[in-house]
């Protein structure tokens, strides 16, 4: 039987290519800054154009926080934002991640429904696995949340150390988006088995 916890994984790990992106680009002028901005806002709606007609939340919300912040920067000249943009984005991401389980609408059950059979969209262990995958990237978001404000708080950090750890708590939240719908399946598969 299948229990549909399989996700839709390269669709939710699409969504955080414009973050990607934008911490690859982004330097220390407001050039670099300007053009990471921009290339996120774009690659959102390359990588991302099926999802945001679908109305997918983690698309939309990238979406308007980085074509908002170009706009914001680039064309409004608000330049006294950009040394707190990575403050700004896991903020923002983590109040829509966390919001969406609030709301009883975990932004992974988008992604889920979108690979699973419509007859287990309602139990509650699909539910649960959705509402523990969301809940491990508002984790991600806030701790990178914290990690981003770090040097901002403290003159003598180096930010490059900060940055380090943002993608490898990223890359922790990549390796369990890969591997707990898989994880979660073999155990309703043994226990279905019984």
């Amino acid at each position: 039987m299948r229990t549909g916890v399989l996700h839709g994984k390269t669709g939710i790990l699409l969504g955080f290519v414009p973050l990607i992106v934008y911490g690859l680009l982004a330097g220390g002028t407001i050039q670099s800054i300007i053009l990471a901005l921009g290339a996120a806002a774009a690659v959102t709606v390359i990588a991302g154009y099926s999802d945001l007609r679908k109305g997918m939340i983690l698309v939309w919300t990238t979406f308007v926080l980085f074509g908002g912040a170009f706009v914001a920067v680039a064309v409004l000249g608000m330049t006294a934002i950009v040394p707190w943009m990575g403050v700004i984005v896991y903020a923002v991401l983590a109040a829509v991640t966390f919001g969406s389980m609030a709301a009883k609408v975990p932004f992974t059950l988008q992604y889920a429904r979108a690979m699973a059979d419509r007859s287990i969209w309602e139990k509650p262990e699909f539910i649960r696995v959705n509402q523990v995958m969301t809940g491990v990237w508002g984790a991600v978001f806030a701790i990178n949340l914290v990690l981003s404000s770090f040097p901002l708080t403290n003159p003598g950090f180096s930010g490059g150390g900060a940055s380090l750890l943002i993608y490898c708590v990223l890359a922790a939240g990549i390796v369990f988006t890969l591997w707990y719908p898989g994880h979660v399946q073999k155990k309703y598969a043994s226990v279905m088995a019984r």
